[in-house]
């Protein structure tokens, strides 16, 4: 369990930070007064300024922000953020989003360095060394896998193929047979007697094609494939909205949606499989975590920008500060009670 809640820091920690330091860098580099960095949501559990910014703690590590001078248009400054252009202002609120892709990327590459299955894209497509793993998906109850301690994610050693094991364990039927395991990066040798019938070891299985290439080759696909992913998940967003609006009912998408619960609950389980594959599903979640608040929402990354770009294109402002705030206020309560809604559906879930 310990393990679990570490690793899941891990995570909300990492893509959390990424995305609200590219806020804060690009607000340094246009020349903002950034006047705090926070991770996580008040109260403050620890604060310390450095030079004029203040770094902060804080209790609700769900989140995060970066406080700028003139965010709600009641400065006149010169290096508040409602004093400058529109592009800059722009380039701000995206630089959260476009850091949470980059992170996909650099993650992807390491995975693409060491060798991993792609997310979208397609193997054979790929250049690189590239080899099949046979995989246990499931592990039936009192089979014979389950009896010798076989367990999800166990790779089975010397064979390329689904069909190939298949026929390897049917020829086999009945019979003790040695078994090569790796599992967290150790190889097990297990004696196994195969029960008779058509599924004489008792597990599901699948295979996957595993890619390695070069560094410059990886960064290559790692992009790729981050593109590719981006877009999937686009179009399933999109159907899945469609269809709630289209016929008032929840696809199976939406209904699969997890939240903070089921987010520990699966990088416990994604880091049986291995680091390789817990990058892989940082990776994913920095993707989705970009384009969710890229979204034309209010209080969202994307609902700001619609604000700003309005100004920019009209030369003034459209709709009024206070009505604006008023705006978002709203949008980050609803976004906060969808929030907590998951999470008490995640609880029901699991518990």
């Amino acid at each position: 369990m310990l393990t679990t809640i570490l690793l899941f820091a891990v995570i909300i920690v990492l893509v959390i930070f990424v995305h609200e330091f590219g806020h804060f860098i690009v607000a340094k580099l246009m020349g903002m007064k950034v006047e705090e960095f926070g991770f996580g949501f008040p109260p403050a559990i620890f604060k310390i300024k450095k030079g004029e910014t203040t770094y902060s703690l804080n209790a609700l590590p769900l989140g995060g922000f970066v406080k700028i001078l003139g965010e709600d248009g009641d400065s006149k400054n010169p290096r508040s953020f409602s004093e400058k252009k529109a592009l800059p202002r722009i380039a701000v609120l995206v630089a959260g989003v476009l850091m949470n892709f980059l992170l996909a990327i650099i993650l992807l590459t390491i995975c693409y360095s060491v060798g991993v299955t792609p997310l979208t894209l397609n193997p054979k497509d790929l250049k690189g060394t590239k080899t099949s793993e046979v995989l246990i998906a499931d592990v039936i109850k009192d089979s014979a896998a389950q009896k010798s301690g076989l367990q999800v994610g166990d790779e089975v050693k010397g064979f390329s193929s689904v069909a190939d094991f298949q026929n390897f364990t049917k020829a086999n039927a009945g019979k003790e047979v040695q078994m090569n395991i790796r599992r967290d990066g150790q190889d097990i040798t297990k004696a196994i007697t195969l029960n008779s019938g058509d599924s004489p070891l008792g597990v599901a299985i699948f295979e996957i094609s595993t890619v390695k290439q070069s560094v410059p080759m990886a960064f290559i696909s790692a992009t790729k494939d981050t593109y590719s992913s981006s877009v999937l998940i686009v179009k399933v967003l999109g159907k899945a909205l469609k269809q709630l609006v289209v016929s008032g009912t929840a696809s199976d998408e939406i209904k699969q949606t997890t939240g903070p619960i089921g987010l520990y609950k699966l990088s416990g389980e994604v880091a049986k499989l291995g680091v390789v594959y817990f990058l892989q599903f940082i990776a994913l979640l920095s993707i989705n975590l970009g384009l969710i608040n890229i979204l034309p929402f209010p209080a969202l990354d994307g609902g700001r920008v619609v604000f700003v770009a309005l100004e920019g294109i009209f030369k003034k402002k459209v709709i009024k500060q206070q009505i604006e705030t008023m705006i978002h206020t709203i949008g980050f309560a609803l976004l906060i009670i969808l929030i907590i809604l998951i999470t008490i559906r995640d609880v029901v879930r699991y518990y």
